[in-house]
């Protein structure tokens, strides 16, 4: 393929969306995160959002993230919360939600998920 072939492809330009990010630190092996995968995959309704994966460092299992996409970040953390609440890594993960209008971020809060 050629630069010309791939400028004849009509890619759409992606749509900013809000986020929810929750960071995390230690965790006990990968099996633990893709059980937190998994239950976000089937659990968030589609019209509230939808997950989108995770990532770790594989070196150490130090720390990851997991990312999570909707139309109100507000009420995708609050159905995802009960989920995250489930597993003990989380405790002191920190959350990002990140708000938009019109495909802009206009705001951003970070907090414990402990204090939530």
């Amino acid at each position: 393929m050629n630069f010309k072939e791939l400028e004849s492809f009509n890619f759409e330009e992606a749509k900013i969306t809000d986020s929810v990010i929750i960071s995390f630190g230690e965790f006990n092996g990968l099996d633990e995160i893709h059980a937190v995968d998994k239950k976000l995959f089937d659990e968030i309704p589609e019209e509230i959002g939808r997950h989108d994966g995770h990532i770790v460092t594989l070196e150490d299992d130090t720390e990851g993230q997991f990312f999570t996409y909707g139309n109100n970040a507000e009420k995708l953390f609050k159905t995802m919360k009960p989920i995250l609440d489930e597993f003990d890594f989380l405790k002191n993960a920190e959350v990002h939600l990140s708000f938009t209008d019109k495909s802009k971020i206009i705001r951003n809060l970070e907090f414990k998920l402990s204090e939530s």
